[in-house]
């Protein structure tokens, strides 16, 4: 594997679940495989400044591959599979593999790109089972499914606190956008602040790149009802100590596949509010979790909520049946890698 250089090739660096999953695996792997992440652009650049360095990694990456060969271009998100398909046409050296992310598209660019384009790459391959329906007319191949799971996660360093010493009712981890849902996080934190006889906590860990939605405007509507507490650009690790420090972990995304802070917040102790689409059925105990109905009017059943979130006898079922159900990222993707070679 030491021969074969696999370049990952995303967006930016950014706090997403693609960009947070690929740093950790390329912990896991430990010099086992010559992984390298490389980012497209800044977060904040303007459209001339991506656009510029989008056509500079195009030159860089065409240099390197006519230099060396037994390159692998990994691609994740649209504007890395444009490159890599560039690339593919303009040279015999190089293997690219697409990964796609979401089990459901944002926009018609997304969907074309992810359903055409990628199919010409040499290997497809899925972030879940869903996603894999979702974009490919063929029969699922289950062995060109990674999970962003990995061997050694484990939050031993973290203090996974009794419920009682918790300090936000609920949290979110996720982009200001559209797809994970922010337009219905006002909705969301009125409705189930009805819910509760006492003033609940919001946590929203976000970032400060995109504008679909005014943080401050918003805690200022919410300040009657409950406490809403904003996080911005917190590093991985910062994340992981709000997640301990949350009782109820909420995502009302519609384009989730498999959503990394999810997993997260399970081996963070937290009992799991999620809309029914992507792969949590499939990977999040059902005695660990609400689904959200499709209706969003976010009845929760909160007696449920508060048996079953602080039971350390439910907490240790829910991660048993995460680790027999997901595949690790390193494994798989070794095992796609030296397919054909």
């Amino acid at each position: 594997m030491h021969n074969i250089n696999i370049i990952h090739l995303i967006h930016c660096d950014g706090p997403g679940g693609v960009e947070t999953g690929a740093k950790l695996a390329k912990k896991e792997f430990k010099g086992s495989i010559n992984y390298e992440i490389r980012f497209i652009y800044n977060a904040g650049d303007n459209i001339l400044v991506k656009l510029k360095k989008f056509l500079k990694v195009i030159k860089s990456l065409f240099k390197e591959i006519r230099v060396k060969k037994n390159h692998i271009i990994l691609s994740s998100l649209w504007m890395s599979h444009i490159i890599s398909f560039i690339l593919k046409i303009s040279s015999k050296n190089m293997l690219w593999i697409s990964f796609i992310h979401n089990s459901n598209y944002t926009n018609i660019i997304s969907y074309l790109i992810c359903t055409k384009l990628t199919r010409l790459a040499d290997k497809q391959v899925f972030d879940s089972y869903s996603t894999a329906r979702a974009y490919s007319n063929n029969s699922i191949n289950h062995n060109r499914i990674i999970n962003y799971f990995f061997q050694k996660y484990d939050l031993k360093e973290f203090d996974i606190k009794d419920w009682s010493n918790r300090i936000y009712d609920f949290i979110t981890v996720a982009r200001n956008t559209k797809q994970k849902g922010f337009l219905e996080l006002e909705k969301f934190c009125i409705n189930v602040s009805k819910l509760y006889p006492s003033r609940l906590k919001f946590l929203i860990v976000t970032d400060d790149l995109e504008k679909i939605l005014d943080l401050k405007v918003l805690k200022e509507k919410l300040n009657s009802i409950c406490d809403i507490q904003f996080e911005v650009n917190l590093t991985n690790t910062d994340v992981l100590k709000r997640m301990t420090d949350s009782k109820v972990y909420f995502c009302l995304s519609h384009y989730e596949g498999f959503g990394i802070t999810i997993v997260e917040s399970l081996l963070s102790g937290c009992f799991i509010v999620t809309t029914n689409v992507g792969e949590q059925e499939n990977y999040l105990h059902p005695i660990r979790r609400l689904n959200l109905n499709d209706n969003s009017n976010y009845n929760l059943d909160v007696n449920y909520i508060n048996h079953n979130g602080p039971s350390a006898e439910n907490f240790s079922k829910a991660k048993e049946f995460l680790y027999k159900n997901v595949k690790s990222y390193s494994d798989s993707l070794k095992s796609i890698v030296m397919e054909n070679k």
